[in-house]
C-alpha cells in the first residue's frame, strides 16, 4: 500500500532511479515554464523588459530560474559539509549564495556584508544577465542585513518572488517535511518579511516533494495528489498560512471545474492587492491551478509532452504574472511525469539548458544518486 506522500521525518531516496530524472524534470520544467512565461511577458522589447528572443529564437529564463539554480546551489554546498562530515547553517549559505547572484547582477556589494567565495555555478554566462529582477530581492540583499522571521528587513514584502525560487527544497533527500519547511521559511524570509510569502515558499516546496514521490508511488493524477498532500500538511502550521490554504481550495475547485474560466483566481487576486504585483499566495495558487486542470484533462498522461504544454500554456494565460505561474506549472507537472514530458524542441532553445543541466548533475553526483 502506497504510503503518505509527505512525512514528518522520512524524504526521498536518491538511490531511487525515478529520482535524478525528476530532480532533472523539476528543474529543467520550471525553467522552461519560466522562460515560455516571460517570453509572453514581453508585449514589446524595452530597458525594462528586453526581447525574450535575444534576436535568435531563444527562450530566455527570467531571475526566478537564476535564483532557483542559486538555492540549488546552496543547499548543494551545505550537502558538501555534510558529506564531509562537517555542520552548515543552511540559512547562511542560502543568503551567501544570493548574494553571489546579486554579484552577477552587477549590484555593489554590500558592504555590511561578508564577500562569498566564488563557485562553479557562477561560471555560467547566463546567470550573469539582468532579467527583470524582483525590487523586493534587490533591496533586502543590498541592505547587507539576513532577514529573519522574527526580525524582517521588508515586513509587508508578500510578492512571490521568494516562492519562486523554493522548488529545490522539494527535491532535498531524506529529510521529511518537518525539516523542509523550516528551511523554506527561513529561505524566504532572507528577503520577505510576509508570513504569507514565507509560508506559500514551503508549500511550494511540499508539493514539487509530494510530486516526486507521487511519480515514485505510481499514483494516479500524482498533481492532484501532491497538491493535496501539501495542503494537508501545511494545514498543521503554526506559521500564518490561512491566505495561502484559501487559494489552494480556490485552485483545486477551479482546476476541477466544468469550465474553469482561466482569469477568475487572478481577477480575485487583482482585488486583492489593489493593483500591486500579486501576492505569493495568488501566484502560488494560479501555477498549480494550472497543473490540475492540464492534468484533469488527460489524467492518465497519455501523451505527456501534451500534459507539460498545456500546463505552461494555462500558466502563461492566467492572467498572473505568466513567467511564474508558467514555472510553478512548469516544474510541478516535470517533477510529477518526468523528462519524458520536456517538449525537446523547447529545451533546444532554452538558453539556461546547460546552466540547470550542470547544477542537477553536480547535485545528483553529491547526494548519491547511481549514475550521476
Amino acid at each position: 500500500m502506497p504510503g503518505p506522500l509527505l512525512r514528518p521525518d522520512a524524504g526521498h531516496d536518491p538511490a531511487r532511479p525515478e529520482y535524478a530524472d525528476s530532480v532533472r524534470a523539476a528543474l529543467l520544467g520550471g525553467a522552461l515554464g519560466d522562460a515560455i512565461g516571460y517570453r509572453a511577458g514581453a508585449d514589446a522589447p524595452s530597458a525594462e523588459h528586453p526581447n525574450p528572443d535575444g534576436g535568435a529564437g531563444r527562450l530566455l529564463v527570467s531571475d526566478d530560474t537564476q535564483l532557483s539554480l542559486y538555492t540549488l546551489d546552496a543547499l548543494l554546498e551545505v550537502v558538501e559539509w555534510a558529506n564531509d562530515g562537517q555542520p552548515a547553517d543552511e540559512t547562511a549559505c542560502l543568503w551567501l549564495a544570493y548574494l553571489r547572484w546579486l554579484r552577477t547582477q552587477g549590484v555593489p556589494h554590500p558592504s555590511e556584508a561578508p564577500r562569498p567565495l566564488p563557485r562553479r555555478l557562477d561560471e555560467h554566462e547566463v546567470l550573469h544577465a539582468v532579467r527583470d529582477p524582483a525590487g523586493t530581492v534587490l533591496e533586502a540583499l543590498r541592505s547587507g542585513r539576513m532577514g529573519e522571521v522574527e526580525r524582517p528587513l521588508l515586513p509587508d514584502a508578500e510578492d512571490a518572488a521568494a516562492v519562486l525560487r523554493s522548488a529545490p527544497f522539494g527535491l532535498l533527500p531524506h529529510v521529511g517535511w518537518r525539516t523542509l519547511a523550516p528551511l523554506a521559511i527561513n529561505g524566504a524570509a532572507l528577503t520577505h518579511g510576509h508570513p504569507e510569502a514565507q509560508s506559500a515558499a514551503a508549500v511550494y516546496g511540499f508539493t514539487v516533494h509530494a510530486a516526486v514521490r507521487a511519480r515514485r508511488e505510481g499514483t494516479a493524477r500524482p498533481v492532484a495528489a501532491a497538491v493535496a498532500a501539501a495542503r494537508e500538511t501545511a494545514a498543521h502550521f503554526t506559521h500564518p498560512v490561512g491566505e495561502t490554504l484559501a487559494r489552494l481550495d480556490d485552485a483545486v475547485r477551479a482546476a476541477g471545474a466544468a469550465d474553469p474560466g482561466p482569469r477568475g483566481a487572478a481577477r480575485r487576486g487583482a482585488r486583492r492587492t489593489s493593483g500591486a504585483a500579486p501576492t505569493a499566495p495568488v501566484v502560488l495558487a494560479a501555477g498549480l491551478r494550472a497543473a490540475l486542470r492540464a492534468e484533469a484533462e488527460d489524467p492518465a498522461a497519455a501523451d505527456p509532452q501534451a500534459v507539460f504544454r498545456r500546463a505552461v500554456g494555462l500558466g502563461t494565460a492566467s492572467g498572473v504574472a505568466p513567467e511564474a505561474t508558467a514555472s510553478i506549472a512548469g516544474a510541478v507537472t516535470g517533477a510529477a511525469l518526468g523528462t519524458a514530458a520536456l517538449p525537446p524542441e523547447w529545451l533546444a532553445l532554452l538558453d539556461a539548458r546547460d546552466a540547470v543541466a550542470d547544477s542537477a548533475e553536480r547535485w545528483l553526483r553529491e547526494v548519491g544518486a547511481p549514475g550521476a
